[in-house]
């Protein structure tokens, strides 16, 4: 889309931002969006679980402009992106167990660490994943959670910043 907009897709480099065409934009939740890109041939990204990528913009965060930003991307627009990066490589059983704590997006990279766990029926490593959210119509891939608490060594606990009001519920009392 505009002037950057390039033959797409193409294979990612960490030294500089490469082309990649969006494919499919799904909203999960009011403020939640599941982009996908498009990849040359059968080729994958080569990422490792506890990796990640960059994305080009400017002005990230400031304003909710980030935010404003990927709603603006549309199936057929380009996103640029370098990567991959982190030094955090999850490898099946090195640890017993492993607590995940995630808020909002930051679940986000949390998903390929549970998924190549439960993938690798020889991996053992139990799972507690804690996911922070604002309401429980904000938890974002709530069915693929859900599913993945259903093996033997995961565990998935919301915590819920915003209280709902319903008349079938009542405060807590705190004060013993």
């Amino acid at each position: 889309r505009g002037p950057e907009s390039q033959s797409c897709p193409s294979k990612l480099n960490p030294e500089t931002f490469v082309a990649f065409c969006i494919i499919a934009m799904d909203r999960l939740t009011k403020d939640t969006y599941r982009v996908r890109f498009a990849l040359p041939g059968n080729s994958q990204l080569g990422l490792r679980p506890g990796q990640h990528l960059i994305l080009r913009y400017t002005q990230c965060y400031q304003m909710g402009l980030m935010s404003r930003y990927v709603e603006s991307w549309r199936v057929g627009d380009t996103a640029f992106w370098r990567g991959p990066f982190g030094d955090f490589f999850y490898k099946p059983n090195q640890y017993g167990e492993l607590l995940l704590l995630a808020a909002g997006t930051g679940l986000a990279p949390m998903v390929p660490i549970l998924q190549s766990i439960t993938d690798n029926e020889n991996d053992e490593t139990f799972v507690t994943l804690v996911g922070c959210f604002k309401t429980f119509e904000s938890i974002y891939l709530k069915t693929f959670l859900q599913e993945q608490a259903r093996f033997w060594n995961v565990r998935t606990f919301f915590v819920l910043s915003q209280l709902v009001e319903s008349t079938n519920v009542e405060p807590m009392d705190t004060e013993g």
